[in-house]
């Protein structure tokens, strides 16, 4: 009985709920809601809803559709901005790149040096041999253009002087090959920064999206045919109230 009662229960409580809002709606008992003979007596009624109902449900669909364009204006003006700064920051900012080589701890990589535990971008870099001190000490030095600058010191026993200085011209060789890569960048660079300014301008579609938006809204508002279809909606309400005593709901 129970099981009987989970499947058939929600059926009928549907029905009640159904047939509840048809008397509220067609309200003066149960030949006026539900007779075949009272069809033509609802008919007018339910036009009057139905002409309501599809001016509503057609200004409602074309705003959704004026805002949902709106906001792929806007994400489109976005995207647009974030894709062109994108290509600008991976272009201004400095790569390591590949390793070359490394002597000792200073390793060189294609865009940049590692030594001291600092990392110094090589376009633009001051590289220094020099040789002396105690222990037949050799000395690498790099100086980056924003004043930084790092010393790896090599003990001759170790790493003979022949060694570092031909790694001090290695760095030197790969920080002017830097320098002309960072100069080729630069008309890209300019390139780029016209693009983004390019990209934040172009608002056109979005002002355009609201414009229509704005203008479809206002249409609306001043649309007569939603008017007359309430009047003639509340006079076939009057028309069934004379009839049944009772006024329907909308």
């Amino acid at each position: 009985m129970a099981v009987f009662w989970w499947v058939v229960g929600p059926v009928v409580a549907a029905v009640g709920c159904w047939a509840l809002l048809r008397a509220c709606r067609f309200p003066g008992g149960w030949g006026y809601a539900f007779g075949p003979a009272r069809r033509d007596v609802r008919q007018p009624l339910r036009d009057a809803r139905g002409e309501v109902r599809t001016l509503l449900r057609a200004a409602r669909r074309e705003r959704w559709r004026a805002r949902a364009g709106v906001l792929r204006a806007e994400w489109s003006y976005r995207r647009r901005i974030r894709r062109t700064e994108a290509r600008l920051r991976r272009l201004t900012t400095p790569q390591r790149g590949s390793k070359i080589a490394q002597l000792g701890g200073v390793v060189l990589h294609r865009g940049s040096v590692l030594m001291s535990g600092d990392e110094l971008p090589l376009a633009g870099a001051e590289v220094r041999f020099v040789r002396g001190g105690a222990k037949n000490m050799s000395y690498v030095y790099v100086t980056h253009p924003d004043g930084r600058e790092r010393v790896q010191p090599y003990e001759g026993e170790e790493f003979p002087e022949d060694a570092v200085r031909g790694f001090s011209v290695r760095i030197r060789k790969a920080a002017a090959a830097a320098e002309r890569r960072q100069k080729r960048r630069a008309g890209g660079i300019r390139a780029l920064e016209a693009q983004v300014r390019e990209a934040r301008g172009a608002t056109g579609p979005v002002v355009s999206a609201r414009q229509r938006l704005k203008r479809i809204t206002a249409d609306h508002g001043e649309d007569p045919r939603v008017p007359r279809a309430r009047t003639a909606l509340d006079e076939a309400r009057d028309d069934w109230r004379k009839l049944t005593g009772r006024r329907p709901l909308r």
